[in-house]
């Protein structure tokens, strides 16, 4: 089970879309879409192989650009946090309807690839992980050296601090570290050095 990323920091605030390919079957599914440029289509190639765009957390930056690949691919199941229901409806920008709502120890399937969900609340209060057994995408709950930030509606820092300690520090230090924004990192390496936890 080996999965290609390919990410494009071009949202409108930095933030990180990042599309995954299963390797086996070529199934690929959009994490955090808030881009979505001709680079990307043509990184999709055939509208049959997307199957899901997912989504980490509740923030516009990271949905901004959703209901253009559900315009565009018609059949991709759009994936969300359930708990984040409330900090989506308050955003400036429309989220489309979700078609599936994502709660912790469920399994997203693309291909050979499983991607678990796992609930890190904090940044906000539903946000969400996906994990593989090498890779994590965290969202906007941990950065390369930093944390998300905690004073924005239901967001709160000791439950950030509690999914970091208990849930994504209790992983392989070997994991790779997807984040919503900057550059990728290992649980590892969080560890011995993120000044913030």
């Amino acid at each position: 089970m080996s999965i290609d990323i390919k990410c494009y920091p071009d949202g409108m605030y930095g933030e990180n879309t990042y599309l995954i390919t299963d390797d086996a079957t070529g199934f690929k599914a959009i994490i955090d879409p808030g881009y979505y440029g001709v680079d990307v289509k043509m990184d999709i190639q055939n509208n049959a192989y997307l199957k899901y765009v997912l989504l980490t957390h509740g923030h516009d930056d990271h949905f901004l650009a959703a209901q253009e690949y559900l315009d565009e691919y018609s059949s991709v199941k759009f994936a969300v946090p359930e708990k984040d229901i409330p900090v989506i409806n308050i955003q400036r920008n429309p989220c489309p309807e979700p078609t599936v709502l994502l709660k912790e120890g469920d399994v997203i399937t693309l291909g050979e690839t499983e991607l678990r969900v796992i609930e890190t609340p904090g940044h906000t209060g539903g946000g969400i992980c996906f994990a593989t057994d090498k890779e994590i995408f965290t969202g906007d709950t941990l950065f390369r050296l930093s944390v998300g930030r905690t004073d924005l509606p239901t967001g709160d820092w000791f439950t950030l601090l509690h999914s970091i300690n208990d849930k994504l520090y209790s992983l392989d230090e070997n994991m790779i570290v997807y984040p919503g924004h900057g550059a990728p990192t290992t649980i590892g390496y969080e560890k011995r050095a993120n000044p913030f936890v």
